[in-house]
């Protein structure tokens, strides 16, 4: 069992490592181990960012009613950060769209954004944190890394993020993702239990 605090923090440096081994360039290195260091930060990411919304808002908005400002401000930051995501993942697939736009330059708006929501994400938890005994910080831990395990490989922006529609939609997401990554045959590393505390 870990506290919210900690398993946010164990999501949050795990993504900071993967994005790390997704930008680097290691001498031999081959194609398909870039492709799938970039997945790898791409599913991690996404799976993170759906647990916050089906966890973390919630909570925020029950044990503090003046966190509803910084909900809307965060949902604001990770759907800029999803675009990002689907920017990148375009551009590893080769899509016509992404072809002239330069690595670093996707890389530079996902680490912008990946800081931001990271911010927005410990000011929240911090909130909610002062509110919950020990227990409850336990229990939404664990309920936060199972979540991340459940939830879809890819970003989807332009979905609803809150409220049952939220839920019902990432529920549904999530399958269709699972099938799409068996169909491409994209091997993928979804956040564990081990990295996420």
């Amino acid at each position: 069992m870990t506290t919210l605090r900690t398993t946010i923090e164990d999501h949050l440096s795990t993504l900071q490592d993967r994005l790390g081994q997704a930008v680097s360039r290691l001498p031999g290195q081959r194609p398909g181990d870039r492709r799938a260091c970039t997945d790898d930060f791409l599913v991690a990411t996404t799976q993170h960012l759906a647990a916050v919304a089906d966890i973390v808002l919630p909570a925020a908005r029950k044990h503090d009613p003046e966190a509803r400002s910084l909900t809307r401000e965060y949902l604001r930051s990770a759907k800029r950060l999803e675009r990002a995501l689907v920017i990148a993942k375009a551009k590893q697939y080769g899509q016509a769209q992404n072809v002239g736009r330069a690595w670093e330059q996707v890389w530079t708006m996902v680490r912008t954004d990946l800081e931001s929501v990271a911010e927005l994400e410990r000011d929240l938890v911090a909130r909610v944190s002062e509110r919950l005994s020990e227990v409850e910080s336990h229990r939404l831990g664990d309920r936060l890394a199972l979540a991340a395990r459940r939830s879809p490989t890819r970003p989807h922006p332009h979905l609803p993020h809150s409220g049952v529609a939220g839920k019902v939609v990432r529920t549904v997401a999530s399958r269709a993702d699972r099938v799409w990554d068996e169909f491409e045959g994209r091997v993928i590393q979804p956040l564990t239990p081990r990295e996420a505390g």
